[in-house]
C-alpha cells in the first residue's frame, strides 16, 4: 500500500489480513460493552439517622441486594428480600412488566423486626412494610411536566412561556406573566446543547433552571433573554419522522463576537404571593452555579458567579425578600478562574451560614487550595491547605466537628501526581491529616452543594462526622471499597471488592502508567499504554495516539473504572487488540495539576504545546518499548479530541500519517463564545465584537485549522453528526471547505441525525474508525463480513 508521499511507508510486511475473529475480540473489550460488568464497582452510602447505619446496593449473584451496615463494627444484613418486595409492589397496583430490573429505592429505615423501604416509581412514592410485605402508594399522582417541591406539596410547570403552581386537588395559578418566546421562565438557553430536542418535543417537559427553596416557599431561577440571538440553522437531511423534505432546527445560538448574546436573568419568586424579584447580579458577573446554599434562617440564597471573560469567579449571596445582591468575595487573575480542579465536578466551595462562614478555593498560589473565609466580610480566617498539591473534591464538611474532609493530588513529588489521596482538616487549627495510605486513586459520594436536603444524607460522610465510606483503585487493581473512622482514617471495615472477573473474562487487560517528560525536557508527564496482547518477538507494532486535550479533563486513566470504560476516548483496549500500541498522554494544558501547568492552554496556545508533549512521549515510549513503530503513527479523538487530532496530522505532518477527527470545532471563530477556554477575542484595538462577517479574532486566529488544510499529507478521516449541537457540522464542513480548495484527499463519513454522542453509541462509526487504523496503519484489508454490536444502557450515555 501507497503513503501519501509514494512509499512504502506504513505498510507492515509481516502484516496479514485481520480476521472477523480479531474484530470480535475486539468488540468484546470495547468501553460499551464492558459497561455494567465490574461488579461492586462503588459502594455509595445513604445514612440512617446520625450516622450509626447505613445502606448501600449492592450486586449479588441473583441480582440487586440492599444491605444495612452497623458503622461502628462494619458488620452488615440484608435489609429486605428483593423478590418479596416486588410482589408487593404488584399487590399494590405497579405492571410488573414495567418495573426496572434495579428497584429505585430512596429509603431503607429499620423499625423494630421490620424495616421501612421507600421507592420512587413513574414519580411517585411508594412505602412499603417488609414485615406484612405491603406497599402503600404516598402523595399526589404523578403529572407530566411539573416540578416538585421537596414537600411535593405543590409544583411548577410551565404553560405559554409562564411557570404556573400546580396544588394537588387545587386550581392551577399563574406565578409569572411577563414571560415571552426567546425570553421564557423555565426554559433552557439556545446554547444548553438540548436545543434541538427541546425544539422537537410533543409532551410537557419540567420546568428546567429551577431551584426549589428547601421549604417550598420560594423559586430561585435564571431565565435567558435570546430575543436578539440570531437563530443558528441545523439541516436534518434524514428527518426521523420519515418525510421526504429535509428538516431545518434553528435554536437561538450565539458566535463568537456577535453583539447580541443571551442576557441571564436570575429571579425569586414568593410562592404564596407569586410575587417576582429580579436579583441584579452586577454587569460583569453571570451566574455559574445559581445556588449553591439555602441559609438557615430562609432569608437568603448563596451562589456562584464568573465574569464574562471567565477570569474571575465570586460568591454572591441573595436577600430572598428584596432580591438584593451582596458579593461576599471574588477573586481575580490571569488565565480562566476555576470554582475546583475539574470542571465537571461540583464546585469545591461551601457555605457554613451556622457559623457566618464559608470554604472557599482558590488557584491564588498555583496550587488548588481551600481557605476559610469570614461570611460577613469575606476576609480570610485560615488556609486549610498549602503546598504543592492540588485539591481535587471538597468530599464533605464536618460543621459540628469542624472539619473538612477532601481529595487531593497533583505534586510532581508523588509516584503519581494522579493518584488522588483522603484527607482531613480541621478548620481551626492543626495540619491537614491524610487518611488514605493505598497509593490509589480514591474517590467518595459527591454531592453538589444547594441540594435538596432529603430524610437520609448520600454523603460519603456520616451526618455525625465519625465515618467515612471510600473506595479506590489503580489501573490494574479493580476497586475496593472500605468504612473509614473519619478521624484517624483507620479502615473499620471493608465493604466490597469489585469483582471484575467478566472483564477480565472478555479478554481485557489492564493498560500500563508510565512517567515521561513533556517538550521542554523537563516537566513530568504522564501516559497510560494501551499493548496489543500476545505480541510477537520481532515485530513492531503500529502507534495510535488516544488524544481528546481539553483543558477541563483529564484523560489519561489512573483508575480502574476509567480504564475499562473511559469517556473519552473510547476504544483503547478494543484498538490494542486489534494489533496497535494506544497511547493517551495528560500533557501540559490539562488539568489536575497546578494552575501553571493548565494555564499552558490557555489563550492562543490550546492544541499545539499538547502536541509537542505528544510527540515527546511517544519517543520516549519507543525507547521502553522497542516494537513502537514511529513510522506508523496515528492518531483520533472525538469533540475537542476531533480538533487536536485534526491539528496533529495537519501542524505535524511528518510524525502523524492517519488520523481520524469526530466531532471536532476546527475553527472557534464560527463556534460559542469560549472565553473560558481561551479569553476574550480581540478584533483589534480591544474590541470584542465582530468588526466583519468573516473576522478571525486574537488569540483565535493561531487556533484555526484552516489555514492548515494545504498541510495535509497523510490519510484523515473526518466525521460528523448533522444534528450535533456541541460541534457544529458547519465547522467541519468548513474544513472541508479548505482541504478542498488546497486540492488535499481526505475522507468524510457524514451520519444523518446523530447528535454530538455518536462516537460511543454508533457502532457504524466505531467499525469503521477501526477499518480506517487497519488499512491504513496495518496496510491490510479490514474484514467485509463483520458487523460490529454495541450493548449500551437505555437512552445511551452521554459525555464531551
Amino acid at each position: 500500500m501507497l503513503a501519501a508521499d509514494g512509499h512504502e511507508a506504513l505498510a507492515d510486511t509481516t502484516a496479514r489480513v485481520t480476521p472477523p475473529m480479531d474484530y470480535a475480540a475486539a468488540q468484546s473489550v470495547l468501553d460499551a460493552n464492558l459497561a455494567g460488568k465490574i461488579r461492586n464497582e462503588r459502594v455509595l452510602p445513604v445514612w440512617i439517622g446520625n450516622g450509626d447505619s447505613f445502606w448501600y446496593r449492592r450486586d449479588g449473584d441473583h441480582g440487586p441486594e440492599w444491605r444495612i451496615v452497623d458503622s461502628a463494627t462494619g458488620s452488615s444484613r440484608t435489609a429486605f428480600d428483593p423478590a418479596r418486595l416486588r410482589d408487593a409492589i404488584v399487590k399494590a397496583g405497579a405492571d410488573a412488566g414495567s418495573l426496572p430490573a434495579i428497584l429505585p429505592v430512596q429509603r431503607i429505615e429499620p423499625d423494630g423486626g421490620d424495616t421501612l423501604v421507600e421507592l420512587e416509581l413513574a414519580g411517585r412514592r411508594l412505602r412499603c412494610e417488609t414485615g406484612d410485605n405491603t406497599c402503600q402508594w404516598q402523595g399526589p399522582a404523578p403529572v407530566p411536566g411539573v416540578l416538585w417541591a421537596p414537600d411535593r406539596r405543590h409544583g411548577a410547570f410551565v404553560r405559554e412561556h409562564n411557570l404556573w403552581l400546580h396544588t394537588p386537588g387545587g386550581e392551577d395559578r399563574p406565578l409569572t406573566r411577563d414571560g415571552e418566546a426567546h425570553f421564557a421562565y423555565g426554559a433552557r438557553p439556545g446554547n444548553s446543547y438540548q436545543g434541538i430536542a427541546d425544539l422537537r418535543a410533543t409532551s410537557a417537559q419540567p420546568p428546567a433552571g429551577l431551584y426549589w427553596s428547601t421549604d417550598g416557599s420560594m423559586i430561585v431561577g435564571v431565565r435567558y433573554d435570546e430575543r436578539a440571538v440570531e437563530p443558528y440553522p441545523f439541516l436534518e437531511s434524514v428527518p426521523r419522522e420519515g418525510t421526504l423534505r429535509p428538516k431545518v432546527w434553528q435554536p437561538r445560538i450565539a458566535l463568537l463576537g456577535d453583539r447580541e448574546q443571551p442576557r441571564p436573568q436570575l429571579f425569586v419568586i414568593h410562592v404564596a404571593t407569586a410575587g417576582v424579584v429580579t436579583a441584579g447580579l452586577p454587569e460583569d458577573l453571570q451566574p455559574y452555579y445559581p445556588v449553591i446554599h439555602w441559609s438557615g434562617d430562609g432569608e437568603r440564597f448563596f451562589g456562584l458567579a464568573a465574569s464574562i471573560d471567565h477570569r474571575a469567579k465570586a460568591l454572591y449571596e441573595v436577600s430572598l425578600a428584596s432580591g438584593k445582591v451582596r458579593i461576599v468575595h471574588s477573586e481575580r487573575g490571569e488565565g480562566s478562574a476555576h470554582f475546583g480542579s475539574f470542571r465537571y465536578q461540583p464546585p469545591a466551595i461551601r457555605v457554613l451560614s451556622g457559623s457566618d462562614e464559608f470554604i472557599w478555593f482558590t488557584q491564588r498560589n498555583d496550587w488548588g487550595q481551600l481557605e476559610l473565609r469570614d461570611l460577613r466580610t469575606g476576609a480570610l480566617k485560615r488556609a486549610l491547605t498549602s503546598g504543592d498539591r492540588s485539591v481535587y473534591d471538597l468530599v464533605d464538611v464536618d460543621v459540628a466537628g469542624r472539619a473538612v474532609y477532601y481529595t487531593s493530588g497533583g505534586s510532581e513529588d508523588d509516584v503519581d501526581p494522579y493518584l488522588a489521596a483522603l484527607h482531613r482538616a480541621a478548620l481551626d487549627e492543626g495540619e491537614p491529616r491524610r487518611l488514605s495510605d493505598a497509593e490509589a486513586v480514591h474517590t467518595t459520594a459527591l454531592l453538589a452543594p444547594g441540594h435538596t436536603a432529603t430524610a437520609q444524607s448520600r454523603s460519603a460522610l456520616s451526618p455525625d462526622g465519625r465515618w467515612l465510606v471510600d473506595t479506590h483503585s489503580t489501573v490494574a487493581q479493580p476497586p475496593v471499597s472500605v468504612l473509614r473512622d473519619a478521624l484517624s482514617g483507620r479502615v473499620v471495615a471493608v465493604l466490597e471488592r469489585a469483582d471484575a472477573s467478566a472483564v477480565f473474562a472478555a479478554g481485557w487487560q489492564p493498560p500500563e502508567r508510565v512517567r515521561l517528560l513533556a517538550a521542554d525536557g523537563h516537566t513530568p508527564i504522564w501516559a497510560t499504554v494501551y499493548l496489543p496482547p500476545d505480541r510477537q518477538p520481532g515485530r513492531r507494532y503500529p502507534v495510535i495516539d488516544a488524544i481528546y486535550g481539553g483543558p477541563q479533563v483529564t484523560n489519561a486513566p489512573a483508575d480502574f473504572s476509567s480504564a475499562v470504560t473511559a469517556m473519552n476516548p473510547v476504544s483503547r483496549a478494543s484498538l490494542a487488540r486489534l494489533g496497535f500500541v494506544v497511547v493517551t498522554i495528560d500533557a501540559r494544558g490539562t488539568p489536575g495539576r497546578s494552575k501553571s501547568f493548565n494555564d499552558v492552554s490557555y489563550g492562543g496556545n490550546f492544541a499545539e504545546p499538547q502536541l509537542l508533549d505528544h510527540i515527546a512521549g511517544l519517543r520516549q515510549l519507543a525507547e521502553r518499548y522497542p516494537f513502537m513503530d514511529l513510522e506508523r503513527v496515528g492518531t483520533y479523538g472525538h469533540s475537542f479530541g476531533g480538533y487536536s487530532s485534526a491539528r496533529a496530522i495537519l501542524a505535524h505532518p511528518e510524525f502523524y500519517k492517519v488520523a481520524v477527527s469526530s466531532a471536532g470545532p476546527y475553527n472557534f471563530q464560527g463556534f460559542y463564545p469560549t472565553s473560558v477556554f481561551f479569553g476574550p477575542p480581540d478584533y483589534g484595538n480591544a474590541q470584542v465584537l465582530r468588526t466583519a462577517d468573516d473576522a478571525v479574532p486574537a488569540p483565535y486566529d493561531r487556533l484555526d485549522l484552516m489555514p492548515l488544510a494545504g498541510n495535509l499529507r497523510g490519510k484523515l478521516l473526518l466525521a460528523y453528526g448533522d444534528l450535533d449541537e456541541n460541534a457544529f457540522p458547519a465547522l467541519a464542513l468548513q474544513l472541508v471547505d479548505a482541504l478542498t480548495r488546497a486540492n488535499r484527499r481526505y475522507d468524510l463519513m457524514y451520519l444523518p441525525g446523530r447528535d454530538h454522542n455518536f462516537f460511543r453509541t454508533d457502532a457504524y462509526y466505531v467499525q469503521r474508525m477501526w477499518d480506517y487504523f487497519v488499512e491504513h496503519l496495518h496496510g491490510v484489508e479490514p474484514p467485509d463480513d463483520f458487523r460490529l454490536e454495541l450493548s449500551l444502557p437505555a437512552g445511551g450515555r452521554t459525555g464531551y
